[in-house]
């Protein structure tokens, strides 16, 4: 029994070695003799978007068979072939023109017997004219022209933002050109020309990897050189025929920035009075403001001037007399919206007064015959013809004193 086990066994094996051998006939000519050939794939490909072009780059890697590459795109509608020397750690190239868009781009080694790698894919982004319109300029907030150059005032930049390229005309007539860093807030404009524009672009870099830069469609903008003009330098330049002021309010009271105090003359004072200061600065004139006192018993009433007259002067006589050294700037009224300052007896300011004088009462220096806002000066008079509530005894109470105009250097 054990013997017939035995042979049923091995008679099992000689049928099972015939058949594989059958097997092996039907699959060999299926088979290559030595294997498919893959050469080396492109190792870790990165793309460097652009402007209508794209740069591909990727290691070139250890397999020295490895001879030329072509770079698939479209769904291998397009292709581009490239040599990959052996000598060379990196492999790139720039794919130009090539559409806006973003891409799916697949890369295929190969040897010279045309034996290709698998295929690697790779993404990238190709910028153009879409992207270029929706790009915006860096905000311009304010400029500030001190009578030659001319400084810019620049918002905050945007993330993609890595400049802004700014041309001018300087008094020359030369055209000039600067570039702005991202984190330049303020930028001069030396001996800048007022009859033309300032013309200035963001230039952006859409992707850190990006081999181009995009520059926003150029703003340009007229500047307005009218400037508030600043006070740091006044001091009083008393002269004589000038009005004596009170030692406890002197007279840069007037220009301290602080409304809630005030200049005082001595009191009383003959009309027409004048007072004179050195604003340390040349300008053309175009505004002021005025605030008178606070206080409700001297606003609109004998501390405040009705009709004065402003003078100006680059150099002014010595001896105090108005000659020709002075030109009348203008002459003003100040007009109360009750009227009561000028009324007989007087009569306490309404709300609209009090209103007017705590927000300051605005003049221009107007080409009116009388005004000349086109004169340069530096020394300012001051000359008060008539008072509110004209039967009191005059005396001039005045808070602040403003002035808008072009700076001259």
């Amino acid at each position: 029994m054990k013997n017939s086990i035995l042979f049923i066994f091995l008679l099992g094996i000689v049928w099972g070695l015939a058949s594989c051998d059958s097997q092996t006939d039907i699959y060999e000519e299926y088979v290559v003799p030595n294997g498919l050939i893959y050469p080396g794939p492109a190792q870790e490909p990165i793309t460097y978007p652009g402007d209508k072009r794209v740069k591909i780059a990727w290691l070139r890697g250890t397999d020295p068979r490895v001879e030329k590459a072509r770079i698939f795109w479209n769904n291998y509608t397009d292709s581009v072939e490239l040599p990959v020397p052996a000598n060379q750690d990196t492999v790139s190239y720039i794919i130009s023109p090539i559409a806006e868009n973003t891409y799916s781009f697949m890369i295929h080694t190969y040897d010279e017997d045309g034996n290709k790698s698998i295929p690697i894919e790779v993404s990238g982004t190709v910028y153009g004219d879409k992207y270029r319109n929706l790009l915006t300029n860096r905000l311009l907030k304010s400029t500030y022209y001190d009578g030659r150059d001319l400084k810019l005032n620049w918002g905050d930049p945007i993330k993609t933002e890595v400049g802004i390229l700014v041309s001018w005309k300087d008094v020359n007539g030369n055209l000039k050109t600067t570039e702005v860093d991202p984190e330049e807030t303020e930028t001069w404009l030396p001996y800048f020309d007022l009859k033309t524009p300032v013309t200035y672009s963001s230039t952006h870099l859409p992707d850190s990897l990006a081999i181009d830069v995009f520059q926003a469609n150029a703003n340009q903008r007229m500047v307005d050189p009218v400037t508030f003009i600043p006070k740091t330098t006044w001091v009083a330049k008393p002269l004589p025929g000038d009005m004596g002021m009170n030692g406890s309010f002197p007279l840069p009271l007037l220009w301290d920035g602080n409304t809630n105090n005030f200049m005082h003359s001595v009191d009383p004072i003959s009309l027409p009075g004048t007072f004179t200061w050195d604003m340390g600065i040349k300008a053309k004139l175009s505004r002021m403001t005025i605030w008178p006192r606070k206080n409700n018993d001297d606003r609109w009433t004998r501390g405040q001037p009705r009709v004065f007259e402003i003078y100006g002067s680059l150099d002014p006589n010595p001896n105090g007399s108005l000659d020709d050294s002075w030109t009348l700037l203008g002459k003003f009224v100040c007009v109360q919206p009750s009227g009561n300052g000028i009324a007989t007896p007087w009569q306490p300011p309404t709300g609209e007064d009090i209103a007017l004088s705590d927000r300051g009462i605005e003049f221009e220096f107007v080409a009116n015959g009388l005004a000349k806002p086109e004169t340069t000066v530096r020394y300012i008079r001051f000359r008060s013809l008539e008072h509110f509530n004209p039967t009191a005894n005059p005396r001039i109470l005045l808070a602040e004193i403003s002035f808008w105009g072009t700076l001259v250097r």
